[in-house]
């Protein structure tokens, strides 16, 4: 046998022994883990608490057919975390159908930069996964079954992904986007925050966070507002107070768009442009007859106070998930010069709102 013959049969050797060696298991020998919550533990505060929602296979799919197997275990470190918690199951825990991260509120206010190195480096994590907070804490959200589940994360999937209810309060956050977000210059992350009720999940509020934790919450007023002005979300409402009544129109139409313009004196302006058409949703009898050039006057004074209030209060926590800043950036020479200018902008950023509601209709009265 020559030389090159006795090579490849000993080629042939070592991949017979790769093949031998698969990982691959069955599904029925896996543990598909639908969400991850990540606490600090209460007592000492180190390490971390994390908390594996696994999906039991089941032939069943229908409402409350769901089974769940929760683990929590505490740790040093998240990566070790989960390989404690394989010692606790019978079978290989599967990240591939993960579709949320919960971070426990408490945890947001701290650093959460290590669980993105980890959820980074991790070859089974999705980068289409979703991320939220978690409020109290991630480990009691974890532990709710909804009864109305037809199979385990089922509500997680209709909550944040577009095939389930489309709310004005919920922005979802992929994971690829918020990691975009922390590492840009000039656009902050948000995330939504999710309470647990006794049959499921509430999301209503949002949570703006700078490069490393969270910094402010916003209430749900605020967070539909948000959600109009970054987003242009249509399936919304814009509310005013008129003759001692609140009238609200149903969103059909919204536009969004701004400039960033140096006025004389040096100072930087935002002029932010809103165009919202619609028609009432909620209105007294009789607004038909109402003078409607006064009632769009006054929704477009009323709009464009809560948007520059909204404004403020983000420019005060000191973060921008609007990206002012990496709309800056983008006309003005790149280099560290224009970053250090603009970190000196922001603080002192003034904001003028124009809004122009258009009321289209007032409904149907049957």
């Amino acid at each position: 046998m020559t030389y090159k013959s006795l090579r490849l049969v000993a080629v042939l050797i070592l991949l017979a022994n790769m093949i031998a060696g698969c990982g691959f298991k069955d599904i029925d020998k896996r543990f598909f883990v639908v969400a991850m919550g990540i606490d600090k533990p209460k007592n000492d505060g180190k390490g971390y608490l994390i908390t594996l929602r696994l999906a039991v296979t089941s032939p069943k799919i229908e409402p409350g057919a769901a089974i769940t197997q929760i683990e929590t275990i505490k740790a040093p470190s998240i990566a070790e975390a989960v390989r404690l918690i394989k010692s606790h199951v019978d079978k290989e825990l599967d990240f591939g159908h993960c579709k949320l991260y919960l971070l426990g509120y408490e945890f947001a206010k701290h650093d959460y930069n290590e669980l993105l190195n980890w959820l980074g480096r991790r070859r089974d994590v999705q980068n289409v996964a979703h991320l939220a907070i978690g409020t109290p804490d991630a480990k009691s959200i974890m532990k709710i079954n909804p009864k109305t589940e037809r199979y385990s994360g089922n509500m997680i999937f209709l909550l944040f992904g577009k095939d389930g209810t489309e709310s004005s309060y919920i922005i979802s956050q992929f994971l690829f986007d918020f990691t975009r977000s922390v590492g840009e210059k000039g656009l902050d992350p948000v995330l939504p925050i999710m309470r647990g009720v006794p049959e499921g999940y509430v999301i209503t509020k949002l949570g703006l966070l700078n490069k490393s934790k969270l910094v402010l919450t916003l209430n749900p007023n605020e967070t539909e507002l948000f959600n109009q002005i970054r987003n242009e979300y249509a399936k919304s409402t814009v509310t005013a107070k008129i003759r001692g009544s609140i009238l609200v129109l149903s969103v059909g139409n919204i536009k969004s768009n701004y400039k960033i313009i140096q006025e004389k004196d040096g100072s930087h302006v935002v002029k932010l442009n809103l165009r919202i058409k619609g028609i009432f949703e909620e209105a007294p009898m009789g607004v038909y007859d109402w003078n409607w050039t006064k009632l769009e006057a006054s929704f477009n004074k009323q709009v464009a106070k809560k948007a520059e209030r909204l404004l403020l209060k983000i420019q005060k926590a000191g973060v921008d998930p609007f990206g002012f800043g990496l709309r800056y950036r983008a006309t003005h020479r790149g280099s560290e010069k224009t970053w250090k200018d603009w970190k000196s902008i922001y603080p002192e950023l003034k904001f003028e709102v124009d809004a122009v509601v258009k009321i289209e209709g007032t409904g149907l009265i049957r």
